[in-house]
């Protein structure tokens, strides 16, 4: 499949569609250190730093590899980001976060099995990929109830001082 800034994934609640410079307000807001407690990311409020990562992403979408998209619901209101990452014949990496205000109510499920049935639909590949913090109870939650197992466990680097214990969980697809 070719990647393009017109995709869009619908799920019950939410629409998932290609980050762009419109949401960077939100982003810079709702990625705060809570949030992103168990992600390799340190976020300092620079809208700067924002910009990086939408430009980044679109370069990711034009070169095929990533689809970065923000989570929005039937009033636009921006819930967070998600993502399918490292697109390859062998694998595809699953991720997502969400402002605070919208954690806790099923959303991140919806938005993986949404990613998952997207991605089942428009490429070939081995298995999919999704990391999470093992102290990330509720993250964890998610990959479990969408049939992926634990594969391996690694650290992860978050700044200078502190990593992550990360356990890879995999969903393997017969060829």
């Amino acid at each position: 499949m070719i990647l393009n800034s017109d995709i869009r994934i619908k799920t019950d609640r939410l629409i998932l569609k290609p980050v762009e410079e419109a949401y960077a307000d939100d982003i810079n807001t709702y990625f705060t250190p809570e949030v992103t407690r168990y992600m390799p990311f340190n976020p300092e409020g620079n809208i700067n730093d924002v910009l990086s990562f939408v430009n980044s992403s679109k370069n990711g979408l034009l070169n095929n590899t990533d689809l970065v998209m923000v989570a929005v619901d039937a009033d636009k209101n921006f819930m967070g980001c998600c993502g399918i990452h490292n697109i390859s014949p062998e694998s595809i990496e699953v991720g997502l976060w969400l402002k605070k205000s919208a954690q806790g109510i099923g959303l991140g499920t919806e938005i993986v099995a949404s990613l998952i049935q997207f991605i089942e639909g428009h490429f070939t590949f081995e298995y999919i990929l999704y990391p999470v913090d093992e102290e990330n109870i509720a993250s964890k939650k998610i990959p479990e109830k969408l049939g992926f197992i634990p594969y391996k466990k690694y650290q992860k680097s978050k700044g200078l001082s502190s990593h992550l214990n990360i356990v890879e969980y995999r969903k393997y697809y017969s060829q």
